[in-house]
């Protein structure tokens, strides 16, 4: 309905329920037939990373994880209508406290998973370390953000801009995206000089061309993952949330280009 694309990682192969299943690959993880799948809602943005996740959860624990991806608002809605998923990851917590404030999402086990990391990238010009004089510099026509309004990323880009104090020469050329990955397809295609975009989003080798925005410039980015309210939340949705905390997942979650402390509940942050 939402033009959402459903991910299954690790499907259980239909053999007797009592064993361990592989997926004829050796270094393919096992799973528990079992234990039921943890069902998650992804924002697509996070979903290349949540897939390294899964398939370090399952190694670990033999749970198998299915994930369904699409933007914050279509997967709220999906659940909103009844929807069978276990888990909700979101690149924001307005989000899921929605959920929460709805009564679909518990607080009890909610977190920030991750932050994201804002970086300012160019095809032309290389920004790595001349970022804030390249948006001095006078040579950007047309410069792509996130809306600020929607978007937790262009938001940031407002606030280092205004920082930075370049916003009233630029904000007459920016070029407003659905999300940060329009605002990279910008970019990479030449509509836009330059964008404030997600690190994470970046190729191994464009990386090394960004200007990673100091977080001090903007407000935290928070990212935020909510239990489902079930009649009975399986223990292996619990598991996953735990997951999150552990050091091996906050290594996959640096290694993809955000930065992570110790898990907080949404809760009790502001």
């Amino acid at each position: 309905m939402y033009g959402l694309r459903k991910t299954v990682i690790l499907i259980v192969l239909m053999l007797a329920p009592s064993v361990l299943v592989a997926c004829g690959n050796k270094n393919t993880p096992v799973v528990d037939a079992q234990v039921p799948p943890v069902r998650i809602a992804v924002d697509s943005s996070f979903m290349p990373t949540a897939q390294l996740l899964a398939s370090d959860f399952t190694a670990n624990t033999a749970i198998a994880v299915e994930f369904t991806s699409g933007t914050n608002q279509e997967l709220v809605d999906m659940i909103i209508e009844g929807g069978d998923y276990d888990v909700f990851m979101a690149s924001d917590t307005e989000h899921p406290k929605e959920l929460i404030d709805s009564g679909k999402a518990l607080s009890e086990g909610s977190a920030v998973y991750a932050f994201g990391t804002v970086a300012l990238y160019s095809k032309t010009w290389k920004v790595n370390w001349t970022g804030v004089k390249y948006l001095k510099s006078g040579q950007l026509t047309k410069l792509a953000i996130a809306n600020p309004e929607e978007n937790r990323y262009g938001k940031a880009a407002i606030e280092t801009m205004e920082i930075l104090e370049v916003y009233p020469g630029i904000s007459s050329k920016l070029v407003y995206t659905e999300d940060q990955s329009e605002a990279l397809g910008f970019v990479e295609t030449e509509k836009a000089d330059a964008g404030f975009i997600a690190y994470a989003e970046l190729s191994d080798e464009d990386k090394r061309w960004a200007w990673v925005v100091p977080a001090a410039l903007h407000e935290p980015i928070e990212q935020g993952a909510v239990l489902i309210n079930k009649d009975n939340v399986s223990d292996s949705s619990k598991i996953w949330m735990g997951y999150l905390n552990t050091d091996a997942a906050k290594s996959i979650i640096r290694q993809s280009g955000y930065s992570v402390m110790d898990t907080t509940p949404l809760s009790s942050r502001d």
